[in-house]
């Protein structure tokens, strides 16, 4: 079982703006609408805007001076540098754990574990983006314990967000390698 964990980084005087921006990992995506439904039940006079993306990319638009208040990460690592380099006010607090899933639309023996990603019927496979999304990182990493991303990679799509890789499951790829999380969405039912 593969896990990567999820974080977010509190920058603590934008919370009592009455304007914030979130920048939150693609996976979060599922959950934002409630998470932010709930915070303006206790914040009213807060206007919340919420952008989405992979952790890479929204933590490179933060070094660059992107507005943000709250960065809902999905890997520790980006938030940790931020404060390192002290460009976060406060140390990233863990908010959640994910796991990662396979998803397909057609039916399949999942009970073969990454093998069925070798499978004959299986030409494509969608991941996020390792070098920028950590759900795409934990996959490659997962495919590289078991000596498989060597051999899958001409099978391999990369998308640019976990949000992506979802779309490419429904509509391009043959399976896709996802957040566990998107697979309890409404979308997907």
């Amino acid at each position: 079982m593969f896990r990567i964990w999820l974080f977010c980084l509190l920058l603590t005087p934008a919370l009592f703006a009455e304007k914030i921006t979130i920048a939150a990992a693609a996976n979060v995506s599922y959950a934002i609408d409630e998470l932010k439904e709930a915070f303006c039940e206790i914040h009213p006079q807060t206007e919340v805007r919420i952008v989405l993306g992979s952790s890479g990319k929204l933590s490179a638009q933060i070094r660059n001076g992107a507005p943000y208040g709250l960065f809902m990460a999905a890997n520790m690592s980006y938030p940790e540098i931020l404060y390192k380099e002290k460009i976060a006010i406060t140390k990233p607090v863990v908010y959640a754990y994910g796991k990662i899933a396979y998803l397909s639309v057609k039916e399949r023996d999942f009970s073969k574990g990454l093998d069925l990603l070798q499978d004959d019927s299986i030409k494509t496979i969608a991941i996020a983006n390792p070098k920028t999304a950590p759900y795409g990182h934990a996959a490659k990493e997962a495919m590289q314990t078991v000596g498989l991303y060597e051999k899958l990679q001409s099978k391999l799509i990369y998308a640019e967000s976990i949000s992506q890789t979802v779309s490419y499951a429904l509509r391009a790829a043959d399976i896709a390698i996802v957040a566990k999380s998107t697979l309890y969405t409404p979308k997907m039912k």
